[in-house]
């Protein structure tokens, strides 16, 4: 009786057509801790703790001047030729090694990529993307927990949206939410773009060297440039350095 009190809400938000997340965080976690399990069975963590401890150091700096700061943040490199990175609902966030070849020793470029991460967990992109997918379908996990069919396909599905990316207006939002990050811990207002810009002539050059999978679940390299350094001019002291 009392969970379906506390569903009631939840409930009136659906029927009424009303927009927001409404996963409860828990929901949100406990599939997100299933997928990050998922992953590391299949990609071995890099063997370099020093890299490890560099990131999992820059990434809780990123994530602290976030909207979600509170929020159980987890980093790992993770063994892969394939250029990538993602954040599952748990807060964890993975690198492979193929995306750090790209960013070499540009620490810049590396902060940009984790804050875009972190912007999607700190945006709820993927309680959002699971609700407006699974609807009903997901709330019955929220009612009766983890143990039916319908709490294995929002399982499948987060792991999808790993897989397939967030779509165009939530990875331009985590593109700015990157950018105003970094110049909250006083990088300048372009460091952000530092990584797509990297990336930008390999694209236009039709050299992928293990870029697809990135490519393919984001938007075009050059919009997501502009639309930062548009964002940037207009809201971030100096703007960006074009």
């Amino acid at each position: 009786m009392a969970r379906i009190k506390f569903l009631a809400p939840l409930l009136l938000l659906l029927l009424a057509g009303c927009s927001g997340v409404w996963v409860p965080e828990k929901i949100e976690n406990r599939l997100g801790e299933l997928t990050t399990k998922a992953i590391l069975e299949k990609m071995p963590l890099h063997s370099s703790p020093a890299w490890q401890k560099y990131i999992e150091n820059m990434g809780r700096r990123i994530a602290a001047v976030s909207e979600r700061p509170g929020y159980h943040y987890k980093f790992y490199i993770v063994e892969s030729s394939t250029v990538n990175a993602f954040a599952v609902p748990d807060g964890s966030v993975f690198v492979t090694t193929g995306l750090l070849k790209h960013t070499g020793q540009d620490a810049q470029a590396l902060a940009g990529v984790l804050a875009h991460e972190i912007g999607h967990i700190a945006r709820r992109h993927s309680a959002e993307t699971l609700q407006s997918k699974l609807g009903f379908g997901l709330l019955s996990v929220v009612i009766f927990g983890f143990g039916d069919s319908a709490a294995k396909q929002a399982g499948n599905m987060t792991g999808q949206i790993m897989e397939l990316g967030f779509g165009r207006e939530m990875e331009l939002e985590a593109d700015v939410c990157a950018a105003r990050y970094l110049v909250r811990l006083g990088y300048p207002p372009d460091a952000s773009l530092k990584f797509l810009r990297l990336l930008l002539p390999l694209e236009k050059g039709g050299r992928n060297d293990g870029l697809e999978k990135y490519l393919r679940s984001h938007p075009g390299t050059a919009e997501r440039i502009k639309y930062v350094e548009d964002y940037a001019a207009q809201n971030l002291k100096g703007g960006p350095a074009r």
